[in-house]
């Protein structure tokens, strides 16, 4: 049996190669599906930690804004996740995250402009740079993994009294 535990990227590589949801989760997600492309949703099992969520994506060198709408994690002006708000589905305890999807035919004219900023394809040849694509996926899905982990696993015993 694999001992290893099931991780974000483990369950969003499959969404992405298989289309579908994947058939394990890591502990405390309910659900993660592909909306588009290029847009993934988390839904966890409890509504989003706010205090977590932003202090592991200034961690991982993100900015946090929020307002009158829930909390949004940029990176240089792009907006890269989203807590989910009144209207989207399970409300407050997803988390939408906006990854480069690999193939330039998939990108809408706002991710091609955001690939162009973040070096992920160059302007003056198009094509993409495969490290860079990496880079700026894996640490998106760092940040929901750090996220999930000091959330759901790294959870003060319980004591017990008898």
């Amino acid at each position: 049996m694999d001992r290893r535990r099931y991780t974000m990227l483990d369950a969003i590589s499959e969404v992405l190669s298989e289309k579908r949801s994947p058939k394990r989760l890591p502990t405390g997600v309910e659900r993660v599906e592909r909306i588009s492309s290029d847009i993934i949703r988390i839904q966890f099992a409890d509504d989003v930690d706010y205090g977590i969520l932003r202090a592991e994506a200034v961690r991982e060198g993100y900015r946090v804004e929020s307002g009158m709408f829930t909390p949004r994690i940029t990176y240089h002006g792009t907006i890269i996740a989203r807590v989910g708000g009144e209207s989207d589905p399970a409300k407050q305890r997803s988390i939408f995250i906006y990854l480069i999807p690999p193939d330039k035919s998939e990108m809408n004219t706002y991710r091609r402009v955001v690939a162009v900023r973040h070096g992920v394809i160059d302007p003056i040849t198009g094509r993409l740079n495969f490290q860079k694509f990496l880079e700026y996926n894996l640490k998106i899905i760092r940040l929901l993994e750090r996220y999930r982990k000091a959330r759901y696993e790294n959870l003060p015993e319980k004591v017990e009294f008898h």
